[in-house]
């Protein structure tokens, strides 16, 4: 990554924690005796307000957005909807504070109209920087050479020199944040009885799996583990095994050394379909739906392992909220579906399982990037549900980007590990893999 894309993900891994803290006391709002969080509500008003208008918005404005605007019209609409984005915001913000001025005077009059307006901001907020990640950043990084990049970090550095009061005085407000929020929700990364707590046990743990085509060996001897509630990415090149990997873990391709532990037990040589039993449900690479049959049947087959008729109908309810489009299509043939809509389809068929490991492999392959961001918006969300899932995506980036841990491997073999922001920094990632 550029110094100029770090340092707007930067930006947005900050923004992205105080909108999910803005959202929290939203939420707790209705609660009895939260009123007193309205000075918290004000110190992250503030925040926004200054920083994104002084700091954040013009970087992006001045250098990025009019940068790659010169070198196609390809993107004018897309970066036309991102201005429109930043221009709404004041907006917001504005009516968030006379929408908070109500509160401190007639709390609790006025909760639900200010909750809907911190939710629509949220939104707004989280879909921009989701959708600037997704879908800028690629766009950027191939149009522009060397000698563009280096013009614009250079001028993000000329930039910081000249903001360096105004980005202290934006530092000294997010430390009072940070320390004016409650723990739970989660702004202060350094939390004593968190990092005192001893690391839950692996629900995957792998050690030295091995699996061959005939002669051929796709994997040898990886090693790794999956932690309950993370999300973990594998990133690789083609054909240096990721796809046999997930097979293996699901129980479609033979071990032939090594071990698979899943929640303490050895699954190594267990049928496929018993590890489904286990919860361990795998979204194929090549979506793989049943075309002849309607769509409703297709994610009814997910809940084949058993659960009475009222749970079945309950839990496709549930995939029908996450993916509207494959409810006005139920009757439809799957085979009459876009890839996009096959790609949501196999999601919810294997969320029907109910997974206490969800196996998705190159869910964004063959993707528009609109549906790209789509896919991952689902997986995102998934993750915020504490879902435990193990990413196999081709497009690293965006994977190293929501990931909480990462693997890379070549030729059958893990080779590096770290957080998805320490791989993202990893200068040997960024060669083979963000084409940087």
């Amino acid at each position: 990554m550029t110094k100029a894309l770090e340092t707007i993900s930067e930006d947005h891994r900050g923004m992205w924690r105080l909108t999910t803290a803005l959202e929290e006391l939203g939420r707790q709002l209705g609660d009895a005796g939260k009123a007193h969080d309205v000075e918290l509500f004000g110190l992250i008003l503030d925040y926004f307000e200054g920083y994104i208008e002084q700091v954040h918005q013009p970087k992006e404005e001045n250098f990025l957005y009019r940068a790659v605007q010169l070198r196609t019209q390809d993107s004018d609409a897309l970066i036309a909807e991102f201005e429109d984005d930043h221009a709404a915001g004041p907006v917001f913000l504005k009516e968030l504070r006379r929408q908070q001025r109500r509160l401190v005077a007639d709390y609790p009059v006025g909760v639900a109209e200010f909750q809907e307006t911190v939710a629509a901001y949220v939104k707004t907020v989280q879909r921009h920087i989701q959708r600037e990640e997704t879908l800028l950043f690629p766009v950027a990084r191939q149009l522009l050479d060397a000698a563009a990049w280096e013009d614009i970090n250079a001028a993000f550095a000329d930039d910081q020199a000249a903001m360096d009061q105004v980005r202290a005085e934006f530092r000294a407000l997010m430390s009072r944040i940070v320390n004016f929020t409650p723990a739970p929700l989660g702004l202060d990364l350094e939390h004593t009885a968190a990092a005192a707590a001893p690391p839950a046990p692996p629900l995957l743990e792998i050690r030295n799996l091995a699996s061959h085509y005939g002669r051929i060996a796709a994997l040898r001897g990886a090693s790794l583990d999956i932690r309950e509630g993370q999300l973990v990415a594998l990133v690789g090149a083609n054909g240096a095994g990721k796809t046999t990997l997930l097979r293996t873990i699901s129980g479609v391709q033979k071990a032939s050394g090594g071990s698979v532990h899943f929640a303490g037990a050895d699954i190594t040589h267990l049928r496929a379909d018993k590890r489904v039993r286990l919860g361990i449900c795998q979204v194929p690479e090549g979506r793989q739906v049943f075309g002849p049959l309607s769509v409703a049947d297709n994610i009814r087959l997910g809940a084949y392992t058993g659960c009475n008729k009222k749970c079945i109908a309950d839990d496709m309810e549930r995939m029908y909220s996450m993916f509207p489009i494959l409810k006005q299509k139920a009757d439809l043939p799957a085979g009459t579906l876009s890839g996009g809509q096959q790609q949501m389809l196999a999601m919810a068929r294997a969320l029907m399982g109910r997974p206490r490991l969800l196996l998705l492999d190159e869910p964004s392959m063959g993707l528009a990037p609109l549906l790209v961001e789509e896919i991952f918006n689902a997986v995102i969300e998934l993750r915020r549900q504490a879902m435990t899932i193990f990413l196999v995506e081709q497009n690293a980036h965006a994977a190293l980007a929501i990931a909480d841990h990462a693997y890379v491997i070549e030729s059958g073999e893990v080779v590096l590990s770290g957080s998805g922001k320490e791989l993202l920094d990893n200068e040997r990632v960024k060669e083979a893999y963000l084409g940087i």
